[in-house]
């Protein structure tokens, strides 16, 4: 038999594995500090890495880099992030990196970051010791907890009735504003009943009319 020397030079990319270089046990983002994510292959030669963020159904490429740069400046509403491992053989698709922004600001925001395999937290403690007016309520289906509302909690019972009335918390939109536009929209609702009541009694007339014409023409001519 005849030998073959088989040589390899390229071997196709594993799937990539997301590590943060900070633990999350120590929960930095709850303080606003930045936070560094590392993508990497067990397998594969000559690996490319890309991040890409998903929102409003549509993927978007970051960069292509290896490391994700989470900040406060960079994070300003809910998003997902994948990693994209590729080299000229194959490309594989890495977790899902979700991250929760439970109060935007810069540079003292409040964020939570959750990927498969890590450890899961909060910062329910953060956000009741952080003071701002209306932080937004938006629910984390990846640690599955509800945070409380503590804006009003340092305020008086009358105040947060008073705040309660004029401002809904779990729509965003003043009571006020909802009592005027209900109040506007039964408004045209009776006007448009007195409009049709007033055309239709207005028909009426109008054939009343036109039978009391044809009886006397009638009558002239006979």
């Amino acid at each position: 038999m005849t030998s073959v020397n088989v040589v390899i030079t390229e071997v196709p990319v594993s799937k990539p594995s997301l590590q943060p270089l900070s633990s999350l046990v120590d929960r930095t983002t709850c303080w606003g500090q930045p936070m560094k994510v590392r993508c990497s292959c067990m397998k594969g030669t000559s690996v490319h890495y890309a991040w890409y963020q998903h929102a409003h159904h549509k993927d978007f490429l970051l960069y292509q880099s290896s490391d994700l740069y989470l900040h406060c400046g960079s994070v300003e509403k809910d998003s997902d992030y994948y990693c994209v491992a590729s080299n000229d053989v194959s490309s594989q698709r890495s977790d899902v990196l979700s991250v929760q922004v439970l109060m935007p600001a810069d540079p003292n925001c409040i964020y939570v970051v959750y990927t498969r395999g890590q450890p899961i937290y909060d910062c329910a403690d953060r956000m009741s010791t952080t003071t701002f007016q209306t932080p937004p309520l938006t629910s984390c289906q990846a640690i599955g907890k509800i945070l409380p509302d503590t804006r009003n909690q340092s305020s008086p019972n009358n105040k947060t009735d008073q705040d309660l009335f004029f401002f809904r918390a779990w729509t965003g939109v003043p009571l006020w504003y909802s009592f005027v536009r209900w109040s506007c929209f039964a408004f045209l609702l009776i006007f448009l009943g007195v409009v049709l009541k007033c055309s239709k009694a207005r028909q009426k007339r109008v054939k009343r009319k036109r039978r009391v014409c044809v009886r006397r023409r009638h009558q002239l001519a006979h």
